[in-house]
């Protein structure tokens, strides 16, 4: 039978105040409990202790200590095989005679009060996984101990490193590296504490578990150090300098500690017992008794673990909560694009493709548009909409024909064109220029539009083509079956429309070719000086080659700057705008007169395993939300984050600050209200004293009554 009223005594009276810390503590690590107990672990890491050290170390007798139960299972070599998941619960001992129980995750029905039963038990679930012989499985056993000598605590206690295998045993050659990789998987994570055991009686320099715990905490924020044995060391050497962190330090700092000896453990020698000699022991020793508070024993320990966990869970909660609503609209998002379940009658089939045919061509419509549309940035929310790509290509149509200093007939020289106006004069009169000379000379300088144009239509076409078969693979990801059938359809909606729209491109082009034109006022009113300022004598046939070459210049701009409207915008009716429009009828007369698509309609077997472990996930996210609505605090900094969230206001990097400010101004507002309510009763009571006053003396006492005391604020704020 367990006696622990002694260990309950000593600790609270210790602790009594630090009451609303262990309060306080309770109420968190009770939230963190549940969100475990729900599965939220499996997707997202959870604040906990992990216990780090060398084989015989002594880790299984400063667990015990901190729990003041004797239940782990002993013997020699590699005991824990198992990593053991502890969690603790500080329970109340009114009477003096509470005694304390565990629980097994793998049995929640069964309550055992005889702790040699828990270790046996562990023993049996160990053997059950890892095998009798030895070896060492990660795969933890998950006990829960209620009790009044424990304190609020999640404790992962790890199989010790190992450097050589036992013989004959299932451990295998690489022992060391199995070790140290599971005790890596647990202490890199960044919400984890690491409690690093390290035994006083060896040099600390060459320490395998300070080693790792400094690899995976370098800034030493989250590792503790607990030296060990400190009894048993050589006699004249102490651990002074080990434990006030002079030799190696951490900013969280050592706890030395006297745990119990194999002799005590044969002998049965009880925890409280051993902590009492603890304390004796350190009280009496010449150096260890002039040590300031909170360096020794164990007691110690508890205070600052609990200490350090309490703040460690209060700053990482808010994370958790935008890590929860994060991972849940995630999922919601994948499972709105995967869509419901394949139905089976051919009619809801039928209406579930046109469902996916009317998302496919508002997707396409919106991407074109650049509308804003939550499904189109899950594809690559780098990308530049369609409709800007599109118009980045019409404003690169003949560019290199208008810039500054282009000029069409650089390439004729003046004998060119004086050749040219020789050719076409014919038997007319000296002195008028043909038009047929103009045509000579500027229709070689037209011909070079078209190719640009027909270009432009092609980019724009294998734009349009990837953009719709990108969203095709989305949208019908689930049926892969039929995506080849929708693309091709896709495909010959577009071609068609690029057909249509190429013989306007081209209409437009021949017009500006065969029909020689303009209105434009620069063209008409410009005129080359006959007789230059400062000339008495001008060469005629020179005046003429330079006006046609002027007039060539001129005319060539006229038609480069008509065709950079109209070219667009005969593409961007003709073919981007009408295949908008008729796409989702193309696509509908396809599918109803296609047998094909309808009777390839199956669901992959890896979609309906995604949407199942999806299902899966959401309901543990949904579930953890739920343990956090039960907390008002947290209900409230739940809420504001999934409504900015869902309003698009949030953004990542400042979730954390506020939702630690939203935790912070509900505290203060429910302090605020306290105050208020105390100020209005103590007011209300002072009146009616005063009324009192004046009923039996018949005079005021207003004026002297005194001013009451301020209220004192709660001392349980859980975030103040």
């Amino acid at each position: 039978k367990i006696y622990p009223s002694e260990i309950s005594k000593n600790r609270q009276m210790e602790g009594t105040q630090s009451a609303p810390l262990f309060n306080n503590l309770r109420k968190l690590v009770s939230v963190v409990d549940e969100l475990r107990d729900v599965g939220l672990q499996e997707y997202i890491n959870l604040p906990r202790i992990a216990v780090l050290g060398t084989q015989s170390a002594g880790k299984s007798s400063l667990l015990e200590a901190i729990v003041g139960i004797d239940f782990l299972p002993r013997g020699e070599g590699v005991v824990t095989r198992r990593p053991l998941e502890l969690r603790l619960v500080h329970v109340s001992d009114v009477s003096g005679n509470t005694q304390p129980w565990g629980v097994f995750e793998a049995e929640k029905g069964n309550k055992y009060t005889d702790f040699n039963t828990v270790r046996e038990k562990i023993q049996e679930y160990t053997d059950k996984v890892a095998g009798k012989n030895k070896g060492i499985v990660d795969d933890p056993i998950v006990l829960t101990v209620y009790s009044p000598t424990c304190p609020d605590l999640t404790l992962i206690d790890l199989p010790g490193i190992t450097r050589i295998p036992l013989a004959n045993s299932d451990q295998t050659k690489d022992i060391e590296k199995v070790t140290k990789d599971m005790a890596t998987r647990y202490g890199k994570d960044k919400r984890t504490i690491i409690l690093c055991v390290v035994p006083a009686n060896a040099d600390i320099s060459t320490s395998d578990a300070l080693q790792m715990a400094q690899n995976l905490d370098p800034q030493g924020e989250r590792t503790i150090g607990v030296l060990t044995k400190v009894d048993i060391m050589d006699k004249g050497t102490n651990a002074k300098r080990m434990i006030l962190g002079e030799e190696i330090p951490l900013k969280l700092g050592y706890v030395g500690v006297r745990g119990r000896s194999q002799h005590d453990i044969n002998e049965k020698v009880r925890v409280s017992k051993a902590l009492d000699e603890e304390r004796k022991w350190f009280a009496e020793h010449p150096v260890y008794s002039t040590f300031p508070p909170g360096y020794l024993g164990h007691d110690n320990l508890v205070q600052k673990l609990t200490k350090v966990f309490f703040q460690h869970i209060r700053k990482l909660l808010p994370e958790i909560i935008k890590d929860i609503n994060q991972r849940a609209q995630e999922c919601e998002m994948r499972l709105r694009d995967l869509g419901p379940p394949l139905p089976r009658e051919s009619s809801e089939k039928m209406q579930l493709l046109w469902n996916m045919v009317t998302d496919f061509t508002e997707y396409f419509k919106n991407s074109i548009k650049g509308k804003y549309d939550s499904k189109r940035g899950s594809i690559n929310k780098k990308e530049i909409p369609g409709g800007a790509q599109i118009k980045l290509m019409f404003s690169k149509l003949y560019e290199e024909f208008v810039k500054k200093g282009y000029k069409p007939t650089k390439d004729y020289s003046d004998r060119d064109i004086e050749k040219a106006i020789i050719l076409h004069q014919g038997d007319s009169i000296p002195g008028f220029p043909s038009i047929d000379s103009f045509m000579y000379l500027i229709q070689p300088q037209l011909d070079k539009l078209t190719e640009p144009a027909i270009e432009c239509l092609n980019d724009v076409y294998n734009f349009l083509e990837n953009l719709a078969l990108k969203i095709v693979s989305k949208v019908f990801a689930r049926f892969p079956q039929i995506i080849d059938e929708v693309s091709e359809t896709i495909c010959r909606v577009l071609q068609k429309h690029k057909s249509k729209s190429r013989q306007v491109v081209e209409d437009i082009i021949d017009s500006e070719l065969n029909y020689l034109f303009t209105n434009d006022s620069d063209y008409i009113l410009s005129r080359t000086q006959l007789i230059p300022n400062g000339q008495k004598e001008v060469d005629p046939q020179q005046q003429f080659i330079q006006e046609m070459r002027n007039r060539v210049d001129s005319y060539f701009n006229v038609v480069v700057r008509n065709l950079r409207d109209s070219i667009p915008k005969a593409i961007g009716f003709f073919f981007v705008r009408k295949s908008e429009e008729t796409m989702q009828f193309e696509l509908y007369n396809e599918i109803n007169s296609s047998l094909e698509i309808m009777s390839s309609m199956s669901e992959p077997a890896h979609i309906s395993a995604e949407r199942d472990t999806l299902n899966r996930t959401l309901g543990i996210l949904r579930n953890a939300q739920k343990v956090l609505r039960k907390d008002p605090d947290m209900a409230a900094a739940l809420r504001a984050d999934m409504e900015e969230r869902s309003e698009g206001l949030l953004d990542s990097s400042e979730t954390s600050d506020k939702i630690k400010k939203k935790f912070v101004e509900n505290i203060e507002d429910k302090v605020d209200k306290t105050e208020k309510a105390t100020k209005d009763a103590i007011r209300t009571e002072v009146k009616k004293v005063e009324s009192t006053s004046s009923d039996l003396f018949g005079t005021s006492t207003t004026a002297k009554t005194q001013q009451a005391p301020p209220p004192q604020k709660p001392k349980n704020s859980l975030f103040g």
